[in-house]
């Protein structure tokens, strides 16, 4: 077996190594897909080995670039993916061996970490190799009904993305200073990334509202019995001066396409709500000597996250 970094030519057969290994799930596989997550990432290009065996492709795992800042650093961290072994090689630890080479080349180019939110099923695989459970994520879970009664005879408007880019860098620039005088661990925003992020991905359809103001990315997930209104990226340097426009917009949102719950990392936003550790478990991999770094990343209330930052890829 042979383990190689993958090139742009490879892609082609990764996909459908990813094809034949899991399937056509919920996630969607393509090389549109793939290049969106591998190539195109305004972070830069995910770091990906593959293993093949007589010139097949048998394995392949795939670290994409991510930032993370803290104060003043930016940390080029990575968030641990696309992985995949084809039916037939299961078992032999393949998944296991291209990890553990992943992780020991990124280390060798800086210092970094690793991230990801891994289901039940995959993330005893990881705490083998060195990962820790930072914690459950906390999360508002807002009931909107209540609030379809105060709006009843409110005045409401359709309101767009209507910010010009000029501005909208404005925008993330001043909310990442606010975040970085907070000394949190946040991922610093542009107008490249919500570009890229929610206006022009293909994974998923999201809804974007801004104004000259703020700017919300949301979408509707369905579910068995009722409809979720996910909120995972609010961007606002003044909150307080326009919570309640912004709390109007999410409800009148909600309320048109009969979601009856919403979900955001927002715990200040709305009054009416449950907020706990109802999200999935946050799992970190040191690859840095930075003592005071990693302390500050293994406590979940220094990482001020949107759900846009932690949701499954």
């Amino acid at each position: 077996m042979i383990v190689k970094q993958a090139s742009v030519n490879d892609i082609p057969d990764i996909v459908e190594l990813l094809k034949s290994s899991l399937g056509e799930s919920l996630i969607k596989k393509s090389s549109i897909v793939w290049n969106f997550k591998h190539v195109d990432n305004p972070f830069g290009f995910s770091y990906v080995l593959v293993a093949t065996e007589k010139e097949s492709f048998v394995g392949v795992r795939a670290l994409m670039k991510w930032n993370w800042q803290l104060e003043n650093q930016v940390w080029v961290a990575y968030r641990a993916v696309d992985t995949a072994t084809h039916p037939d090689f299961q078992g032999k630890g393949i998944f296991k061996k291209l990890t553990l080479q992943a992780l020991e080349d990124v280390e060798k180019e800086q210092e970094t970490f690793v991230f990801n939110t891994p289901n039940d099923k995959s993330r005893p695989g990881y705490l083998k190799m060195g990962w820790v459970i930072v914690d459950a994520l906390p999360i508002s879970i807002v009931p909107t009904i209540p609030y379809f009664f105060l709006s009843i005879f409110r005045k409401k408007g359709l309101k767009t993305n209507q910010i010009q880019a000029v501005r909208l860098d404005e925008l993330c620039k001043g909310y990442n200073h606010v975040l970085s005088e907070k000394k949190v661990i946040f991922t610093p925003k542009s107008t490249a990334y919500l570009k890229w992020r929610f206006e022009e991905n293909p994974m998923q359809k999201y809804h974007v509202v801004s104004t000259n103001d703020w700017y919300i990315a949301m979408y509707i997930k369905e579910h068995r019995f009722f409809k979720e209104l996910r909120i995972v990226e609010i961007i606002s340097t003044n909150k307080n001066g326009h919570e309640k426009e912004i709390r109007n917009t999410i409800i009148d949102y909600a309320i048109q396409n009969r979601c009856w719950i919403a979900t955001l990392a927002d715990k200040d936003l709305f009054k009416l709500k449950l907020y706990g550790k109802f999200g999935p478990k946050l799992t970190f991999k040191s690859l840095t000597k930075d003592a005071f770094f990693v302390n500050k990343a293994l406590n979940i209330n220094t990482w001020k996250y949107s759900l846009g930052d932690l949701e499954l890829f």
